[in-house]
């Protein structure tokens, strides 16, 4: 390893280590008062880019690169990746949970949302919270792994990081909300949180561009949360039954997003081969 690549992984280490401690302090420190830490917890969002934006600045003087990630070309692929994935991912759900009897409709919820205008506000609205989270993980850590660790092993050690980082908010949500296992959702959608590293990996990919994937987090916070309903707030979605089983970073989403890994790793290592040979 050359004193660059050294350099580039002592940087995200410590990023790592910054981000994790930060966001549990804050986390925690908003939760002794349960009734602030359910209204204001999606604020830890901001702190994964808050953070790289710090070190970003240290590591790289010129400050093209900061912005770097937001100037490359947009590929038509990763748009449409962006949008249908989480789309498809959240129908498999839906129709795994009716065909096994876990999940059914919610007439009285459905008939309470206005789909099509809550989705839209839902999506716009996310997508502030999601640039703070996405800026962290695949506008800095990622790109910056990668660089000496290859696609596959950086994709699974944003997954822990990004998993980790959710623990705190994820456990002392689920006890707020009176959920009778809090550890269990927390170890559940902790797992899931890593399958899901794999795709939003092969997004920015795609592309090297964060908004294919600033969209793909927006649209899979709002359809998740509609549809199979909201595992951080403990509330039934359209779909209504078991959220341990039944939602997207639940049960069923983590058995489909773990049958789905070996693909993703199979383009990484595609890609990398193809690199290589130009």
């Amino acid at each position: 390893m050359n004193e660059k690549s050294e350099l580039q992984e002592n940087y995200s280490k410590a990023y790592i280590l910054a981000v994790l401690t930060s966001s549990w302090l804050v986390t925690i420190a908003l939760f002794i008062n349960p009734t602030i830490g359910l209204k204001l917890f999606s604020i830890i969002m901001l702190i994964p880019g808050l953070l790289s934006i710090i070190f970003v600045k240290i590591l790289h003087k010129n400050s093209k690169t900061k912005l770097a990630h937001f100037a490359k070309k947009v590929s038509a692929t990763s748009l449409l990746f962006g949008i249908l994935y989480p789309l498809f991912f959240v129908i498999f759900c839906i129709l795994i949970g009716i065909i096994t009897g876990i999940g059914e409709l919610n007439i009285q919820i459905m008939f309470t949302i206005k789909d099509t205008i809550t989705t839209t506000i839902s999506i716009t609205a996310t997508i502030f919270g999601v640039l703070g989270e996405e800026y962290g993980w695949r506008g800095y850590l990622l790109p910056e792994l990668t660089k000496i660790r290859g696609k596959t092993n950086s994709t699974i050690i944003v997954g822990i990081v990004w998993a980790l980082y959710h623990v705190p908010a994820v456990y002392l949500l689920a006890r707020a909300t009176g959920s009778s296992n809090p550890l269990i959702v927390c170890f559940i959608q902790a797992c899931a949180i890593f399958t899901l590293s794999f795709p939003f990996s092969y997004c920015f990919y795609l592309s090297k561009n964060m908004l294919p994937v600033i969209l793909f987090h927006s649209i899979w916070n709002a359809l998740n949360t509609i549809i199979l309903g909201d595992i951080y707030r403990n509330e039934q979605g359209i779909i209504g039954g078991n959220l341990i089983f039944l939602n997207g970073e639940g049960l069923i989403g983590l058995i489909l997003g773990t049958c789905l890994i070996y693909w993703f790793i199979k383009q990484f290592k595609k890609d990398e081969s193809r690199a290589r040979k130009l």
